[in-house]
């Protein structure tokens, strides 16, 4: 903004920029109309007006004022300004119109072309500092060219000034010959289909040096919409060719290789997928390439193999080392086959593991050799340190000429008896072994080879041994067989012991008692039939882990080194468990039997000697109490003379007695026989029976085949409840007895509808000697069915009836299979 004069007044119109005085009189109007009406009012010596806001008629309003200012201000971008002197205005032709307008077109002409000399600072900038070319050039094959920027020094060795117009080369030259039609083909194609165009081919530059160049460009077209240039850019990919070249040159030479080979290859991924085989591995699993890569091991072999390699591929990730593996394998044709496999993780860039390669190679031949060679081995130091059977060498019909070791303690012969021929090795061989052994011996010598036969030898002593015996064919210098040599020893306890294996492996399939065998970690390694019960209860199969409790129990036994038994509740069943460490073996044998009944037997024996303890105080302390009343009776009957009375109640005392003699003789047999499965309905029904109330009619809704583990005196309990009711109901005129499922137990019902058990008394009922009559039933009731760990309470409303529910735990219920 120009600075205004000291104390010039000063107006201003819309947004216009202050003057730089600040002590100039400012008048400010928001619009053109507004200015008008002022400049009418009073004289400024300065109007500052923005152009866009006002036109050029209002300059020219302005100016034909009666008093126009002196200065005309055009507020510009920055600092800059257009300044009009009305004066000068005033004395030139055209009028101050057309001195105003051409004044501002000035201005606009200086501004634009202050732009345009902006944008190509810009534009030059920019190319100057691309990687590449910039050209403008005609659509001919020699791509005549009409302008380049300084980077074609930098791609092609020549500058702007050789190529353009083709001073000193064109640049269709320069396109290799053998891409020129690809190129041409190209650019005419996308400018026919109006879009860029972006091509990859060679050049050869100013030092005879070929380049690979990418090029992306446009046709530019004029007015009439005819084509009249191609403008574009090229830059030199040469790196990056030359890199992506390399990369699959290596990768064929990588693929060759490793097809070549003939071990397995891989690459997986983190995640197990695989990023690469090799054509080994592809037939080695029986599937093409693109039906591996991709996937995982899940998808490629069978389930229990996937696993294991998983499991290998995490512990080597995990680990960061190399791991080598020998493990048996099947192929994709059937053949079962030995592979030594080396796995290894991969790192990237960070170091972090990203994968894992793997090499497998089929060692079968390899392994089977070293098993024969250990097994050679193994056999010949056996033999030469600690040879306990006899070694000999003989004509193929078996005459000895050299026999030594433990001849007769196997025998019962010493050797010279077999040397002078006195006894023949044949006369030793048992009779119903001896034409295997004949054949077996026939079949050697013909076939010049070696073998190995069990059988039986008599003794001297007229006892039979068991012998193993390898012999081996000799031959002479014609081929022909010209001796037998070998040895053999005594197997007889290792017969008798496979004899015993074979019937002792019989014990564990046929047990009808669960029998397990199971690692230290937990791991399943065999269960018998018995045992599938549980395995299906645990959700486990052979080689799955057993519960935690059981775990435990097999840690400690293992890790004491001696057999422990631990009793375990499985389903609502007990159990005694037998555990036996094996240590050769890293394993634990678990025998299992079921000790439900037992132990509710010893329960019920525990609860037997308790209660006839206390029947026998309690009782002979009632029974003494009731002889007293009776003695104390008779003595007044005697001295009264009037016995009517006394011998009523001595009649009641005895009726009491009578029934704590009863109840005597059923306590005694509380627990004594064991408690069995007894069917429910059965029960109740014969309780009912015995009593047949003709007053209370009794309804039974229980499952026919609903069986509780109880004491023989079941029946008691369900007579005491009946009885109950006859006698202390008050009323009642019916029963009924339902069973309610509750999660695992079941609850048995027994309600009447009489006056029901007061509030207070619930319990009182069930205590020795309460109630009204002898205070024995429901002690009784309740007694009987705790020795199986049955519960009985009260549970009705007062008024409303009585209400007994025997809860039975799981374990102690079930409902019995029809035949």
């Amino acid at each position: 903004m120009e600075t205004i004069q000291k104390g010039a007044s000063v107006l201003i119109v819309g947004k216009s920029p202050r003057p730089r005085t600040e002590e100039a009189p400012v008048t400010i109007v928001p619009g053109p109309d507004e200015a008008l009406a002022e400049l009418d009012r009073q004289r400024y010596e300065v109007v500052i007006a923005p152009l866009e806001e006002t036109g050029p008629d209002f300059f020219e309003r302005v100016l034909r004022s009666e008093t126009p200012p002196d200065l005309l201000v055009v507020p510009s971008e920055g600092d800059r300004s257009v300044v009009i002197e009305t004066r000068s205005v005033g004395g030139m032709a055209g009028g101050t119109g057309e001195m105003v307008r051409a004044a501002l077109e000035a201005y606009e002409g200086r501004r634009a072309g202050e732009a345009l000399k902006e944008r190509e600072r810009q534009i030059t900038t920019l190319m100057a500092n691309l990687p590449g070319m910039v050209y403008r050039c005609r659509n001919d094959p020699t791509y005549t060219m009409e302008f380049v920027s300084d980077g074609s020094e930098e791609v092609l060795g020549y500058t702007p000034e050789d190529l353009v117009m083709n001073r000193r080369v064109s640049y269709g030259d320069l396109i290799r010959e053998e891409d020129r039609d690809y190129v041409w083909e190209e650019i005419q194609s996308a400018v026919q289909r109006g879009t860029a165009f972006r091509v990859t081919y060679r050049v050869t530059t100013a030092d005879g040096s070929d380049r690979w160049v990418w090029e992306q460009g446009r046709g530019v077209q004029g007015s009439d919409g005819a084509l009249v240039a191609l403008e574009g850019f090229i830059t030199d990919i040469t790196a990056r060719v030359t890199a992506e070249k390399e990369l699959k040159r290596r990768e064929v030479v990588q693929k060759a290789i490793l097809d070549n080979i003939p071990d397995y290859a891989w690459l997986k991924d983190r995640e197990g997928r695989y990023i690469a085989v090799n054509r080994a591995f592809e037939e080695f699993v029986g599937r093409r390439r693109e039906e591996i890569v991709g996937h995982t091991d899940r998808e490629v072999w069978p389930a229990h193999l996937a696993e294991r390699y998983r499991e290998e591929d995490l512990e080597v990730m995990a680990s960061g080392r190399r791991r080598f593996l020998v493990e048996p394998l099947s192929r994709a044709d059937g053949l079962e086959t030995w592979v030594e496999t080396v796995k290894t993780p991969i790192t990237g860039p960070d170091g972090t593991v990203i994968g894992t390669t793997g090499i497998g190679r089929d060692v079968t031949k390899r392994v089977a050799m070293e098993d024969a060679l250990r097994r050679s081995e193994e056999k010949y130091r056996v033999f030469l340190e600690n040879f306990q059977g006899i070694a000999f060498r003989a004509k193929p019909d078996l005459s000895p000429a050299h026999i030594f070791g433990d001849v007769e303690g196997i025998t019962g012969y010493t050797p010279d008896i077999f040397l002078s021929g006195e006894v023949d090795w044949r006369e030793i061989v048992h009779p119903n072994d001896r034409q295997a052994f004949d054949t077996f011996l026939a079949d050697l010598i013909e076939k010049h080879g070696a073998g190995a036969m069990d059988l039986r030898i008599v003794r001297k002593d007229g006892t039979s041994r068991w012998v193993h015996e390898q012999i081996q064919t000799i031959l002479n210098a014609q081929g022909e067989p010209a001796a037998l040599q070998g040895f053999l020893y005594d197997i007889t306890a290792r017969k008798i012991a496979e004899e015993k294996a074979r019937d002792l492996a019989k014990f564990p399939e046929e047990s009808p008692e669960p029998v397990l065998r199971v690692r230290p970690d937990g791991t399943v390694l065999y269960a018998n039939p018995a045992s599938r019960h549980f395995m299906d209860l645990w959700g486990i199969q052979e080689g799955g882990m057993v519960p935690d409790e059981l775990w435990t129990f097999v840690r400690e036994t293992f890790s004491a080194g001696e057999g422990k038994r631990q009793d375990f509740q499985v389903d609502g069943a007990d159990y005694s468990v037998t555990c036996v460490p094996v240590p050769e073996g890293e394993y634990v044998n678990l025998y299992g039997t079921e000790i439900t009944e037992r132990k509710a037997m010893e329960m019920a024996v525990h609860e037997a000697n308790r209660k006839l303890n206390l029947l026998n105080s309690v009782l002979r302390h009632d029974l003494l109490n009731q002889l007293t009343v009776l003695q104390g009776y008779l003595e007044l009957a005697r001295q009264s003379g009037e016995a009517g009375e006394y011998l009523e109640k001595i009649a009641g005392a005895s009726e009491r007695i009578r029934r704590q003699v009863d109840f005597t003789r059923d306590y005694q047999e509380l627990g004594v026989k064991g408690p069995t499965w007894q069917g429910v309905r059965e029960e109740i029904e014969g309780a009912f029976a015995s009593l047949s109330p003709t007053d209370l009619a009794f309804e039974v809704e229980v499952p026919p085949d609903l069986e509780i583990l109880a004491d023989p005196l079941l029946e008691r309990v369900f007579y005491n409840l009946v009885d109950n009711s006859i006698r202390h109901g008050k009323g009642a005129s019916r029963a009924r007895v339902h069973v309610v499922p509750a999660g695992d137990e079941v609850t048995i019902i027994y309600e009447d509808n009489g006056v029901g058990i007061l509030e207070g008394q619930k319990e009182d009922i069930f205590r020795y000697g309460a109630g009204h009559g002898t205070g024995l039933g429901l002690f009784l009731s309740r007694e009987v069915l705790a020795l199986t760990g049955l519960v009985i309470v009260e549970t009705g409303r007062e008024g409303e009836g009585a209400r007994f529910e025997i809860r039975v735990p799981v374990g102690r219920f079930w409902y019995r299979e029809e035949a």
